[in-house]
């Protein structure tokens, strides 16, 4: 989620939103003819981010089945989400576990300066793949960027307004008069003003800033009656200072629930490389599934790398995370995207002014990849 323009400078946002984008196609297809001299792996180098590679671990956990085929490229790039955190998790178990190696796979975790390097880098190939939200890729699509979803990692968005100590509501009404904490992303402030829209508020009645990215600081000092966070991160982080607050689901004022995180690459490179692209997905959904059933060692093999964090906290955090993850259920593979949640929330970006058109959602999202049943 990157931070930019708010909606009320919508179209300062595309103008430069298209900009960046023209710049981002030309590099694609220079990135494209090079494809021919030096493989997706050399396309991977040169980068200028700052990276954090891992290299696959050499002792293999039990996997569930190889992908269909050896892949085409056997070292690949995977750009981050461009702050560790606990939807991070099943990456590093997937290296630690060995779930890459066994499938022929070595990867590259690289960090992203910003988070709009991910479109960026995917789409010109200097990462084959990456971590992205829905309607960025939607967003990016939208302006000719050729990022394709392949599976889900998160199949649900559980973000909303978490109150301040000592305020209570079951309803948005109760924001009127009030100070919300938005950050300024555009389906961040989109799901906001929809709630205010759906519950009948008047978006005037309540004062909106941006708080920026450490969010229960800020909230817990009511600096702001109420800020947006997602349930198992902030909220879980308010909880665990001993502050239980009161949390408005967007999806239940207006919002439509969607993959909130997913893996992305190319979509010229899964056309050329797709025994690659199944192998990713199939080591990266064995993580999430490793990760789910053993929630403490998937904890302790991340802190390992991350030992700023607190290994507590995320524990927790995982733990309320792990409803939400894309494991089997339901008759569906591992990394199952629905369809029509991708078409609801492509229809909603549309209806509140974040792209101009609907996108083909049947172009940007593929399920062909996943492993079989």
């Amino acid at each position: 989620m990157s931070p930019v323009a708010p909606p009320s400078d919508v179209g300062a946002a595309r103008r430069r939103r298209a900009v960046f984008l023209s710049m981002l196609l030309v590099l694609a297809a220079a990135a494209l003819a090079l494809a021919g001299c030096g493989g997706p792996a050399a396309a991977a180098g040169g980068s200028s981010s700052v990276a954090a590679p891992v290299a696959a671990s050499g002792a293999s956990a039990a996997v569930s089945g190889s992908s269909a085929g050896a892949p085409e490229a056997t070292e690949v790039t995977l750009i981050m989400d461009w702050m560790p955190w606990v939807l991070d998790i099943p990456v590093d178990v997937a290296q630690q576990q060995g779930f890459y190696a066994a499938h022929g796979l070595t990867v590259k975790q690289e960090l992203p300066a910003g988070a709009t390097d991910i479109a960026k880098f995917v789409s010109t190939g200097k990462a084959q793949f990456g971590l992205y939200y829905a309607p960025d890729t939607l967003a990016g699509v939208a302006e000719g960027a050729p990022l394709l979803s392949v599976a889900a990692l998160m199949s649900h968005a559980p973000v909303g307004m978490a109150l301040a100590p000592g305020v209570h509501a079951t309803t948005p009404a109760a924001l009127a008069g009030t100070t919300a904490g938005v950050v300024m992303v555009p389906s961040t402030r989109a799901s906001f003003e929809t709630m205010l829209q759906t519950a009948g508020v008047d978006p005037s009645s309540v004062k909106v800033a941006d708080p920026g990215f450490d969010l229960v600081p800020p909230l817990l000092a009511h600096r702001y009656d109420s800020v947006a966070v997602t349930e198992f991160g902030e909220l879980v982080q308010a909880d665990e200072a001993g502050q239980q607050l009161d949390f408005l689901d967007f999806r239940e004022w207006g919002t439509p629930d969607y993959a909130f995180l997913n893996v992305v690459t190319q979509q010229g490179f899964a056309q050329k490389d797709p025994a690659t692209v199944r192998a990713f997905v199939a080591a990266t959904t064995e993580g999430v599934a490793w990760a789910v059933a053993h929630p403490v060692e998937a904890v302790a093999i991340y802190v390992k790398r991350h030992p700023e964090l607190k290994s507590g906290l995320l524990l927790a955090q995982w733990k309320a995370a792990m409803p939400s993850m894309a494991v089997a259920s339901g008759g569906h593979v591992a990394g199952w995207q629905d369809k029509a949640s991708w078409s609801a929330l492509d229809d909603w970006m549309v209806k509140t002014g974040q792209i101009e058109k609907p996108v083909d959602v049947a172009a940007a999202v593929s399920d062909d990849y996943l492993p079989a049943k």
